[in-house]
């Protein structure tokens, strides 16, 4: 394996992803799959803010999946992959006039979040009186935990997307005054714990709302993200819950509604870090062991923006990988190649192989990290997949001509 890392590194520097594809379909499929075994009407459509590489969403694409998006420009990145306008959810609390407008055209699947949006959709319809306007809603959703306290990501007591109750009423009677059709209800809620009991409250939710409000025109019903799934084998998840204890907790809600028997609509998914997760690893060279004040520092050329959310508490897995023999262990914290204090990718954790030249693989850094890792003070790193031949390379090291490129 040495030698492999070793030769990738001299062709594209270091640090550098290492993608699985396989891994990618796999999750995709078995997600589809868990819901397809309970309900004959599902769509997953997987979400481009987690991780927009394009050999990903091509992938998306070819297996049939729908593209989640959240912004005009990853809207308009979807088209330029080649999804049809349909097979696009268009999500996210900043939805412009023209955004909307281009959305409606292509028919694609549209959830409204405030009345700013629902103000929009009655001015287009104005202007356009003869364009069959179809848009969805996003409904504010509290979840709590078994305590009582909220599960809403952060620990935040109220999430700040969706119509609350009052809204909602307003938003749906000047949406059917104007003779335009409500045909999805969206109750994505990020959450602390992932747990299936909170997609059982939003699939509840959801069809609460299409009875107190008699949407008898629903054809999806969008469960969004937030799931667990996807992660690296070191990672003990058994304790976690599965695709398949989603798609049975969910469905179980669903088909015994009898207005969702009554409409049969598709039930939607939006997942991300679920998927990908385990599709990147990050390979990175040690450089220098460092003592200070009786503590050990393994400098490495990746920094913590490239292998895992800053703001997380928790040590990536890694594997050590080293053409010398085991040094004797030691505890370190393994610092990055930025001048940030905060720079610290793993934080007491043993180590035995320290010397420079060494490689560190950390493992499941698909999520976000790409998407979120700009050029600061490093190039954004090359992208290869491990081919039974060796490798090939998905995107090269970008360099300082790349960044002039984006700055002009």
């Amino acid at each position: 394996m040495f030698n492999t890392i070793k030769k990738i590194a001299n062709e594209v520097g270091t640090p550098f992803y290492i993608a699985h594809p396989s891994r990618f379909k796999d999750n995709i499929k078995n997600f589809r799959q868990a819901f397809l075994s309970q309900y004959d009407r599902f769509i997953l459509s997987y979400s481009f803010k987690t991780n927009y590489t394009p050999f990903l969403l091509e992938i998306v694409k070819e297996l049939g999946a729908y593209a989640e998006v959240v912004s005009e420009i990853e809207y308009d990145l979807a088209l330029l992959m080649g999804f049809q306008g349909e097979h696009i959810v268009l999500n996210g609390p900043i939805k412009d006039e023209p955004l909307l407008r281009k959305a409606i055209i292509n028919g694609s699947i549209i959830h409204l979040d405030c009345m700013y949006e629902v103000d929009s959709v009655l001015k287009i319809k104005e202007e356009s009186p003869n364009q069959p306007i179809r848009v969805g809603l996003r409904i504010n959703m509290e979840i709590n935990t078994e305590n009582g306290a909220s599960a809403v990501q952060g620990g935040l007591k109220e999430s700040r997307f969706g119509f609350t109750a009052k809204a909602l009423k307003d938003a749906i009677s000047k949406l059917k005054s104007a003779d335009i059709e409500i045909i999805s209800l969206h109750g994505h809620t990020s959450s602390t714990n992932r747990v299936v009991d909170n997609y059982k409250i939003i699939a509840s939710r959801l069809m609460e709302v299409i009875s107190i409000h008699q949407l008898n025109h629903i054809k999806y019903i969008d469960l969004g993200g937030g799931f667990f799934g996807a992660a690296p084998k070191e990672v003990d998840i058994s304790k976690k819950p599965t695709y398949q204890d989603y798609a049975q907790g969910i469905c179980n809600v669903l088909l015994s509604n009898s207005d969702f028997q009554k409409l049969r609509p598709y039930i939607v998914i939006e997942p991300g870090a679920s998927v990908v997760t385990n599709v990147f690893d990050i390979a990175t060279q040690i450089y220098q062991r460092k003592q200070i004040n009786n503590k050990d520092f393994i400098i490495v050329d990746a920094s913590i923006y490239q292998v895992r959310p800053p703001a997380g508490k928790v040590n990536y897995p890694f594997e050590e990988c080293s053409p010398n023999e085991a040094q004797n262990e030691i505890t370190v914290d393994i610092v990055g190649s930025t001048c940030m204090e905060v720079d610290r990718i793993s934080e007491q954790v043993k180590l035995s192989h320290y010397q420079k030249g060494d490689f560190l693989i950390y493992k499941g850094s698909g999520a976000y990290q790409n998407n979120l890792t700009p050029f600061f003070i490093n190039p954004r790193c090359a992208i290869v997949e491990l081919t039974p031949d060796g490798y090939k390379i998905i995107r090269k090291r970008q360099d300082a001509k790349h960044l002039l490129d984006l700055l002009q």
